[in-house]
């Protein structure tokens, strides 16, 4: 006798999508079901879109300048010195705040600006990323270890005594229970919701300081670009053994650091 193989459409009837996997074919490559990203990957893809922009700009400098020429010499010249200058700048600020992140876990930039420009690079570092043949969702992991980090060292500012924890609905019985039984005391409120929108919605009613989020990579970038400028929030992915919405589970570790952190802003 055979057994009978369970194809992509039985995969896609044993479970409810999220709105981010509306698209999923019942497939998962075996690289997605436990994926765990170094954040150098988002790095290395921000660092490469910054290069592409600026050699993008002095060719569109290149093809112009001629024309500005004509039309006054001068102008030219202090517009390509002036370019010159910015680039020069702009490569030694990165330098220096990159030095002062990885070693002294600090920022020269204010919270909402540094929340501004991550978000910027996000969609083009998944677009150069789908070019390298990296997925959405491993760019999304690295984005979000990024992202906690940045938020991480931005902890004088942030105030976690309303916090919100939000579960999806997918998480495994046993992974549920430990993080309700570890939050206990901990969290002001927690929810389980089943999308952006439900998220959304708990986030106005209960009005936090500070959110800790698990989902996936895709609903998590979604969440964090719709509020992640008005309120810390610090987002731990889920690994998907049978796929997407259903027995996902969590790095415990990972939430035994966010709850260390929190320990330590309290103190």
């Amino acid at each position: 006798m055979f057994k009978k193989e369970i194809g992509s459409s039985d995969k896609l009837k044993d479970r409810k999508l999220g709105d981010e996997w509306r698209d999923w074919d019942g497939e998962t490559d075996s690289r997605e079901k436990e994926i765990n990203e170094d954040f150098t990957t988002f790095f290395i893809l921000a660092a490469a879109i910054s290069i592409v922009l600026i050699a993008l700009f002095s060719v569109g400098w290149y093809m112009v300048k001629p024309r500005i020429d004509q039309f006054h010499p001068s102008a030219s010249t202090l517009i390509q010195w002036s370019f010159l200058g910015f680039t020069v700048l702009f490569f030694m600020f990165v330098v220096i705040e990159s030095i002062a992140v990885i070693k002294f876990r600090k920022s020269f930039l204010p919270y909402k600006l540094t929340e501004k420009f991550l978000f910027f690079l996000l969609p083009k570092t998944v677009w150069l990323g789908k070019k390298f043949g990296i997925s959405r969702d491993r760019v999304g992991n690295s984005f979000i270890k990024t992202h906690n980090f940045m938020t991480k060292i931005s902890a004088k500012k942030l105030h976690p005594g309303r916090l919100l924890v939000l579960l999806p609905r997918c998480l495994k019985k046993e992974t549920r229970s430990h993080i309700l039984n570890r939050l206990n005391g901990i969290a002001y409120k927690i929810h389980t919701v089943g999308g952006g929108e439900e998220a959304r919605k708990a986030i106005r009613q209960c009005d936090p300081s500070f959110i800790l989020a698990f989902a996936c990579e895709r609903d998590l970038m979604s969440g964090l670009k719709d509020v992640a400028e008005k309120i810390p929030v610090i987002a731990i992915p889920n690994k998907r053994p049978e796929g997407p919405c259903k027995n996902t589970h969590v790095l415990l570790e990972e939430l035994e650091e966010v709850l260390e952190f929190i320990d330590d802003r309290k103190k």
